[in-house]
């Protein structure tokens, strides 16, 4: 169970932060704790490394995905909180991130899991710092430096061709993924590009609307095209209560949008054909309620190519 705030953590800043939701919350009491334990100031590139090394090698219960970078392992979540951190005055963020009140106890608002993972990590890291750090960790953990600019070629290499590079389709939903966690699972996947199949490519969950998405995505080495007239007006996907809705509202999809858009349908299997390992990207999580299964549908239809569910 989580413990007592200190009574110095009651303040303005802290009633704004509540205003977010828990898990949101408790992540970000994570962070100040591990920037408290480290004495308050880090350079951010040896705080990403630490965060890494507790939730992987540490915690029992992940709050944070990490993805191959351009300096080994780095959570997009992790970056954005500590903005949402300095927006709430706790953290100055520059190139180093520093407390703005190093008096508070922050480690004593986590569970003691979290606290000792944080104190083990401290204990047997503390005297890594910059290169040195990150070599250890690019070391231990290849996979993480695939996407590196500072690592060698052999071992980028290595974890490259570990990659299936079988000509493929898939689709993926991102519904109860961290932006992190979604990124993993097109590089584990090798896949070269992203199809967005959503009407409104917006979201309000941290990195799945367009703009995040066709900014980031070329940087992992992922293209990003956004195909709205495959996607549903979000009216029509109001009152879905049964899977007969869900039944009922694709085939009214299948019969006035796909239809019309088969220049659309084209240009997705021309695509693949030029790029080999796509993934149409929406929402749902669940293949079966979203409109993503439709398009599989027809493209194995009048393709025979097999489409994959990630």
């Amino acid at each position: 169970m989580e413990k007592h705030c200190s009574n110095s953590f009651h303040n303005s800043k802290f009633k704004s932060m509540k205003k977010q939701s828990y898990p949101q919350l408790y992540r970000q009491k994570f962070l100040l704790a591990m920037l408290k334990r480290f004495n308050g100031t880090l350079n951010i590139t040896d705080f990403m490394k630490y965060v890494f090394l507790t939730e992987y090698e540490e915690a029992n219960n992940k709050k944070f995905s990490f993805v191959p970078y351009k300096y080994g392992p780095f959570s997009f979540q992790v970056y954005a909180d500590l903005r949402r951190l300095e927006q709430l005055s706790f953290i100055k963020f520059d190139e180093t991130l520093s407390l703005v009140d190093n008096n508070t106890n922050y480690i004593s608002l986590l569970n003691d899991n979290d606290q000792d993972a944080i104190n083990t990590t401290f204990n047997k890291y503390f005297k890594l710092k910059g290169q040195v750090l990150l070599e250890d960790v690019c070391n231990r953990y290849p996979y993480f430096t695939i996407k590196s600019e500072i690592v060698n070629a052999k071992k980028k290499s290595i974890a490259i061709n570990s990659n299936n590079s079988t000509p493929s389709i898939f689709t993926v939903g991102y519904e109860g993924k961290s932006i992190d966690f979604y990124l993993n699972q097109l590089i584990e996947n090798n896949i070269h590009l992203v199809i967005d199949v959503r009407k409104n490519p917006i979201s309000m969950k941290y990195g799945f609307s367009k703009n995040f998405l066709s900014k980031t995505l070329p940087e992992l080495d992922i293209e990003y095209i956004h195909l709205p007239q495959l996607g549903i007006e979000t009216q029509k996907r109001k009152n879905l209560n049964s899977i007969n809705d869900y039944k009922r509202l694709f085939k009214e999809y299948e019969i006035s949008i796909l239809n019309n858009c088969r220049t659309s349908i084209d240009t997705i299997v021309q695509l693949y054909r030029v790029k080999t390992r796509i993934a149409l990207t929406c929402f749902e999580n669940d293949v079966k309620l979203c409109h993503r299964s439709v398009i599989a549908r027809v493209i194995e239809s009048n393709y025979g190519i097999t489409v994959f569910h990630i």
